[in-house]
């Protein structure tokens, strides 16, 4: 994964810094670009300046006793020569001869304190022996010139100010916006111009900062487990390029391990961590029409994931790749959501793709907390499942949902299983907590995978959790006091919404899918009802393959029945309770049935038309079909809680649909 992060990143570079073809080996031209032409990697490893409009650059005069202070506009080739770098820490000194000075009502930044500490700082690297010693000696020496000219006038600074550059600062007055200063040397080169200057950076501020921590030191003379090369190794690696993704500071998250130890496992080489760095802060950073969207990132089995390419050795392919994804994010429409979740679509086609893992985590100022990570999803599973969905466009069947749901509650099929997040999600306001359990995370991403991997998914786990948003289907209605939604589809002045009876049949409908895709097994032979009507309701697509199963269906179906006549007599209907809040199996279907039928026999012999209508041709050839099944049965029905309560649901929703509202 970590590879595929790097080369993504090394591509990334590539397309920003260079316009020709990439060459056959794209390794040598990133380490040559780490070798001499540093200015032109050194933007994507500091802080973003792009947004910064003025820059104050303090440079010699002809007379040794002043120094100057020219004002230019912030540009593209002035911004690669100031690499600024923050040093952790509010009154920490500022590691380099670039300074953002920033104004408001209370205080201006950098603070003297702040100062006065970075003029020490560069005074002891001057005196140093370092490559960047004397660099460092001729910034401190133009600090210290005596008087400077600025806005017009020339300034003793010495005599209101504790420093130059606290004169400077200051001087500059009220402007509002953030804005660069920055000192030139004695041959007028800004600091991304000096080569010296820039290797401090690189290999002691940058490494050193992000790449190493007190505890843990370098170790010299290991191979990078990630390009093989030996050198240094920089145990802070990931966490320093923003990729948190090991936990190393949560105690006991690695028993065992002696973090002095930690470069056996985690370490790599700064030319390896700074792709890492380079990966999370640009290829990573949200792009779009409104600066929201993550590249390479979508919706995945309804939650927010990383999509990570393995790629092929091929650059110019990768070039491609890279090319069209960013070019997918720029064409989304401000106000079209659903049309990120085609990422997908676009990368099954690729040329330079291998495989593709999905990550989930928090992306944030760094990537971190991961939650769940899926590998090795071949471009070919993709493109066969998108087949899969092309066939689904023409599936009909009686139980299949009718209607269409836009927004997040669309059950409709693509690559990224969107449908996943409504499959499961439990109703009410109740049901934040049970919403966002764990368990019910990993259960969709176990799914996922299953569909995904071509294999078979956890039958047990997948019905105990449809279960239970059944259960909050049913409660739901309870506390509401509408059996609209367990009879009907969704159909508002708003258009088409989800209820318990348009989630089952869209359950209904993934099911199925769920065997065409291979992650669930189909059923080999299946109930065959005396009652003609009824057939189209059953075969393949209905997994309706015994007697039991048909039962509970049909007893759904007549269940419903119940419930609209009681709607209909316009008396409260208490007959849901009699389910126990749906936690029912197969031995509690006989009594059940006695029940309703019971009950129903009661509301015959009310003297009212309109009630007597409802009892249709129908209802009475859907209770001799019950009957006859029931018989077969007997008073011991073997069949478990989540399948008795799926096909009582299914029947419900349809009873209207199969009984008919009333007799024509």
């Amino acid at each position: 994964m970590l590879e595929a992060m790097r080369t993504l990143a090394m591509d990334h570079l590539f397309q920003k810094i260079e316009e020709d073809d990439p060459p056959d080996n794209l390794e040598i031209w990133y380490q040559n670009i780490r070798n001499n032409s540093l200015e032109e990697l050194f933007p994507f490893l500091v802080e973003d300046t792009g947004r910064i409009e003025k820059v104050f650059i303090i440079h010699k005069s002809d007379d040794k006793d002043f120094v100057q202070v020219r004002i230019e506009e912030m540009r593209p080739e002035i911004s690669c020569y100031l690499p600024f770098v923050k040093n952790p820490g509010s009154r920490n000194a500022q590691i380099g001869p670039v300074f953002k000075r920033n104004y408001n009502k209370n205080k201006i930044s950098p603070s003297k304190e702040t100062i006065n500490s970075t003029i020490k700082y560069f005074k002891s690297l001057a005196e140093s022996d370092k490559l960047w010693s004397a660099y460092f000696k001729e910034i401190f020496t133009i600090l210290k010139t005596p008087k400077i000219k600025m806005n017009g006038a020339v300034i003793n600074w010495e005599t209101e100010y504790e420093s130059l550059l606290e004169c400077v600062i200051q001087e500059i007055g009220q402007l509002k916006k953030t804005a660069i200063v920055t000192v030139e040397d004695s041959t007028g080169k800004l600091p991304g111009q000096r080569p010296d200057y820039l290797k401090y950076l690189l290999e002691d501020k940058l490494a050193g900062n992000r790449y190493l921590t007190k505890k843990i030191q370098a170790k010299e003379d290991s191979a990078c487990p990630l390009c093989g090369t030996k050198t240094k190794l920089f145990p802070n690696a990931l966490k320093g390029a923003g990729l948190n993704l090991l936990n190393m500071d949560r105690l006991g998250a690695f028993p065992g391990i002696d973090k002095s130890q930690a470069w056996k496992g985690y370490a790599l080489c700064v030319s390896c961590a700074d792709l890492l760095y380079v990966y999370k802060n640009h290829v990573l950073k949200k792009t779009g029409p409104k600066k929201d969207r993550i590249p390479f990132s979508s919706k995945i089995a309804g939650d927010r994931a990383i999509i990570i390419p393995f790629s092929t050795v091929d650059a110019r392919a990768r070039q491609e790749l890279l090319t069209d994804v960013k070019q997918f994010i720029r064409n989304i429409p401000d106000d079209v959501e659903e049309d990120e979740e085609t990422l997908l679509d676009i990368l099954k086609d690729e040329k330079a793709l291998l495989s593709l893992t999905f990550l989930w985590a928090d992306i944030g100022q760094n990537l971190e907390k991961v939650r769940w990570m899926l590998t090795d999803v071949p471009p070919s599973r993709l493109r066969e499942l998108s087949q899969i969905n092309e066939q689904a466009e023409e599936w009909k069947h009686p139980l299949f949902p009718e209607l269409s749901i836009d927004g997040k509650f669309n059950m409709k099929p693509d690559l990224s299983l969107r449908a996943l997040f409504p499959m499961f999600h439990r109703p009410g306001k109740k049901a934040k907590d049970a919403n966002q359990s764990k368990k019910l995370f990993q259960l969709k991403r176990l799914v996922a995978s299953a569909v995904y991997h071509k294999a078979e998914m956890p039958e047990k786990l997948f019905w105990n959790e449809i279960l239970t948003t059944a259960q909050w289907w049913w409660l739901d209605t309870i506390e509401r006091g509408d059996t609209y939604g367990l009879l009907y589809e969704g159909k508002g002045k708003k258009g088409p919404y989800l209820t318990a009876a348009g989630w089952v049949r869209n359950l209904a409908w993934w099911l199925y899918y769920f065997k065409q895709a291979g992650a669930l097994d189909m059923e080999n032979e299946f109930y065959e009802p005396e009652w003609e009507e009824l057939r189209p309701y059953l075969g393949g697509e209905s997994g309706i393959d015994k007697k039991e199963k048909a039962f509970a269906f049909l007893l759904g179906v007549v269940y419903g029945r119940l419930i609209f006549v009681q709607e209909m007599a316009g008396v409260r209907v208490s007959v849901l309770n009699w389910v126990r809040r749906f936690t029912i199996d197969g031995k509690d279907l006989p009594e059940l049935c006695k029940k309703i039928l019971a009950k129903l026999l009661e509301y015959r012999h009310i003297p009212d038309e309109k009630i007597r209508k409802l009892f249709t041709k129908k209802y009475y050839k859907a209770v001799e079909e019950l009957a006859l099944i029931g018989d077969s049965l007997g008073d011991k029905i073997d069949l478990s809680s989540n399948l008795t309560c799926y096909y009582l649901l299914l029947g419900l929703s349809l009873s209207n649909k199969i009984l008919k509202k009333r007799e024509e």
